[in-house]
């Protein structure tokens, strides 16, 4: 194997050393590179031989003394992720309806991707050159998928047929100095209740190097044909989860686990501040995003006025149920705030994926076309992460043919308010 390059920035290392778009990396000081964590362990000696081959096939040896204080400036052409072979019974993407981005099915359980990406993984289709490189390299931290550290639990709920002792495995890669950030997808039925209490004070050993513990609803949509059946949560259960939780960081020293926002909106109970989520270590598996919603309104409002303000017009924010108490406490605020401009809010119900499924990340066109209910003098107010990074909406709407088939201008906004741009 070696290591295809995507892009070299002209300004940095490499580029002054005469390597370029498409050259391939085979070696770097006789060990082979084969993707970019090699890249980025071999890579970060002083005097670097590197092996390439350009994109006619003619090979050279550089020699690179980094002795000045810049990167290499080597962007890798990025492997497909490894698959999952596990079957989880709360899989999200068996529950996808067919028809969308390809990019949507995808399985990945890399742990090639997990330090860099946040990715997680479960481990289980590791074999032992993977886990000695990953202590020999030091590929920390990892974000590992653990829902319980019952053997025979986690067998059941994943799928997986081979033997395999998670909290083996986790004191392994803590004996080797590897840090850890841990979710547990909490399914009632299965993992939750006494089982959910047993995992995390199994996580909370002191003998583990975990950073984190997030507890997580299992995400059910109304496309759960020929799956198992499985229960959601409700607001007592929401309610009974986070008291348990609570009790925990309490009692056993727990500060590092975490609840979702979900469990909040569930059970009706108030967003947690700031101090609860410690740098919000698992916001992007949705712990802690309405705490930074509010907190990036409360940094960016003026700003954010100001912009409306220079655009006078009648608003109307648009976003998911999740964040509905949120938003309200927003646009009252605006409403105080703007006197050229008038803003409302409504919200949009996710009838494609099913009525569990309450955040703007999930938001479709063909929801936002059916229910926004303006006129055409209205401005619309979108969450921006309804959108990839092609601007392509779940459902596979572009932002432009959205704004199109609305007929009204768009204000695309960040989720955190931390900037916005005009449709």
């Amino acid at each position: 194997m070696a290591l295809k390059i995507r892009h070299v920035h002209p300004e940095y290392l490499a580029y002054a050393h005469g390597i370029r778009d498409g050259d391939t990396i085979l070696s770097i000081n006789g060990q082979k590179i084969r993707d970019f964590c090699d890249l980025q362990y071999y890579g970060s000696d002083y005097l670097l031989e590197m092996r390439i081959e350009d994109k006619k096939g003619k090979r050279r040896s550089i020699e690179i003394i980094r002795d000045q204080p810049l990167p290499l400036g080597i962007e890798p052409q990025m492997p497909p992720p490894r698959w999952c072979e596990n079957n989880c019974v709360f899989c999200f993407i068996d529950q996808m309806p067919p028809g969308l981005r390809n990019s949507l099915y995808v399985k990945d359980d890399d742990y090639l991707y997990s330090r860099d990406f946040g990715n997680y993984i479960t481990l289980t289709n590791l074999n032992e050159a993977e886990m000695k490189r990953i202590m020999n390299q030091h590929i920390s931290p990892l974000y590992i998928s653990v829902h319980t550290t019952d053997e025979n639990l986690r067998q059941r709920m994943m799928g997986y047929k081979k033997d395999f002792d998670i909290m083996r495995a986790l004191k392994r890669l803590s004996r080797a100095g590897i840090q850890m950030h841990t979710q547990i997808v909490c399914v009632p039925g299965y993992n939750d209740r006494e089982e959910l209490g047993r995992t995390i004070k199994d996580l909370l050993t002191p003998s583990l190097n975990v950073l984190s513990i997030g507890v997580v609803p299992v995400g059910l949509t109304k496309y759960r044909t020929g799956l198992d059946s499985l229960e959601g949560f409700d607001a007592k259960m929401a309610k009974d989860l986070i008291k348990q939780v609570d009790d925990l960081r309490q009692t056993d020293g727990g500060e590092i686990i975490y609840t979702a926002d979900e469990f909040y909106v569930l059970s009706g109970r108030a967003i947690p501040g700031m101090a609860y989520y410690n740098d919000y270590p698992q916001a992007e598996n949705g712990i802690g995003l309405l705490s930074l919603l509010r907190q990036g309104f409360g940094s960016n409002r003026k700003l954010f006025t100001q912009e409306l303000e220079d655009n006078p017009a009648e608003y109307l924010l648009l976003h998911s149920s999740a964040a509905t108490r949120e938003i309200l406490k927003i646009v009252k605020r605006l409403q105080i705030d703007l006197a050229k401009s008038r803003i409302s809010a409504r919200e949009i119900r996710n009838h494609f994926m099913g009525p569990l499924v309450n955040v703007s990340g999930l938001l479709t066109a063909q929801d936002i076309l059916r229910q926004h209910q303006s006129h055409p003098e209205q401005t619309l107010i979108l969450p921006a992460n309804m959108f990839n990074d092609d601007e392509l909406t779940l459902d596979g709407y572009g932002m432009r043919e959205l704004k199109g088939e609305l007929g009204r201008r768009l204000l695309i906004v960040d989720s955190l308010f931390d900037g916005w741009k005009w449709a």
